[in-house]
C-alpha cells in the first residue's frame, strides 16, 4: 500500500514529519500475511499509483539484476534466521531509466517465542555519495 504513514494517521505528527523530512524511503512487511507498506518515496520512484495497486516486496525485483536480488534475499534471510544486521547497498534500474544506488537497513520485530512477525526498514539513495567517493 502506498501512503505517507503505515499507521493510518496514528503515527504522532513529529514522527510523520521526521519521515518526510528525512528524504528516505520506508517499508514494512507483515510476515504472516505477506502484506507490505511502502512510503511515498518508493511509490514515486517505482511509479506506483497510490490507489491502483497494493505493492508487495517482490515488486522491487524488476529494478534489480538477478545477482543483486539474490544477494539482497540472502541478507534478508540471514537477518531473519541468524539475526545478522540488515545493511546493504545495491544498484537499481528505475522505470524512468536512471540507475540509483540504494542503501537499505532494517530489522525484524519478533514475538515472545523469538519468531519474526514484521520486518521494517528504510532505504536512502546514496548515488551522489558513491559518485563523489569514487
Amino acid at each position: 500500500m502506498c501512503e505517507s504513514s503505515p499507521y493510518d494517521g496514528k503515527l504522532p505528527a513529529p514522527g510523520a514529519r521526521a519521515m518526510r523530512a528525512s528524504g528516505d524511503g520506508f517499508w514494512e512487511l507483515d510476515l504472516a500475511d505477506g502484506s507490505a507498506w511502502f512510503s511515498d518515496w518508493f511509490c514515486s520512484r517505482m511509479q506506483w499509483a497510490e490507489a491502483a495497486k497494493r505493492p508487495a516486496f517482490n515488486d522491487l525485483r524488476p529494478i534489480m539484476s538477478t545477482e543483486t536480488w539474490d544477494a539482497l534475499l540472502r541478507k534478508l534471510r540471514s537477518h531473519l534466521e541468524e539475526r545478522a544486521p540488515l545493511d546493504a547497498q545495491f544498484p537499481v534500474q528505475l522505470a524512468a531509466g536512471q540507475t540509483e544506488w540504494w542503501h537499505m537497513r532494517g530489522a525484524a520485530q519478533r514475538n515472545d517465542a523469538g519468531h519474526p512477525t514484521h520486518f521494517a526498514g528504510c532505504v536512502r539513495d546514496v548515488t551522489a555519495i558513491r559518485s563523489n567517493s569514487g
